[in-house]
């Protein structure tokens, strides 16, 4: 279960991911049709942009047009005997050239990722025991900015900040703009585990194939020689997972 907090609380929910996220015209045949990609575009939750922020691109690099720092709705005193105050979270930042904390980053390093910028999500996220989460694009989603993937392991590592994403920006821009309730990055629960893969024994395939044959003589829909439609009945028999926000 994903489990999270938010630095301020009329800030963004994550939010179930969604079959289609492009508004097509008419037409056959678009991708958002095709029931495995749907399923793709669905399968997990969407951290949302919670400020429109615009980047712009000179000779000296990457900018942000307004900068947005925003306070903490709750009070942080470091000691129980210690004052309390809001905490203080930057929106968007980019790496620093000569960068020493969190880490360093030397010169030639600076020069590939110069593009990328880290957008807060304002949520603090955690997950049960075993379970990380798998930062990613929103798949099938062409921007000119694109989020890198990650693996957070929210399990054990208790972070006391808000999570943000690193967003690489197109070096072909000039001025990219990410508004308000944009699907930033896609969230995964995934489970820590040891994954295995192996070919098929020549008998395991023969009935694998003989099975599959044998489902598409019940279900497929024969156009002609060749050629079988199983659209609508791998619609109807495809087993969805939920990702649902509790109250």
């Amino acid at each position: 279960m994903l489990h999270y907090f938010k630095f301020r609380q009329e800030l963004f929910d994550p939010a179930p991911a969604k079959d289609i996220y492009i508004k097509r015209g008419a037409g056959k045949g678009w991708p958002e049709e095709c029931p495995p990609i749907r399923a793709a575009n669905a399968f997990g939750f969407d951290l949302l942009a919670n400020f429109d922020v615009t980047f712009l691109r000179s000779k000296s690099g990457w900018k942000v047009e307004k900068d947005v720092v925003i306070d903490s709705d709750f009070d942080y005193a470091s000691t129980d005997a210690g004052e309390g105050k809001p905490l203080s979270q930057q929106y968007a930042w980019f790496w620093e050239k000569g960068q020493k904390l969190p880490h360093v980053i030397t010169d030639n390093v600076y020069e590939t990722i110069r593009n990328q910028v880290k957008i807060s999500s304002y949520l603090f996220l955690k997950s049960d025991p075993n379970e990380l989460l798998l930062m990613t694009d929103v798949p099938n989603l062409q921007r000119p900015w694109r989020a890198i993937t990650a693996l957070i392991d929210t399990d054990w590592y208790p972070a006391s900040y808000p999570w943000h994403c690193v967003v690489e920006l197109d070096p072909g821009e000039k001025r990219i703009e990410i508004k308000k309730g944009d699907a930033l990055c896609r969230i995964i629960p995934v489970r820590r585990d040891t994954y295995f893969a192996q070919q098929m024994a020549p008998h395991e395939f023969d009935d694998f194939f003989a099975k599959g044959q044998k489902w598409l003589a019940t279900h497929g829909k024969f156009e002609h020689e060749g050629t079988v439609d199983i659209t609508r009945t791998y619609v109807r028999q495809q087993v969805r997972s939920k990702f649902v926000v509790l109250e």
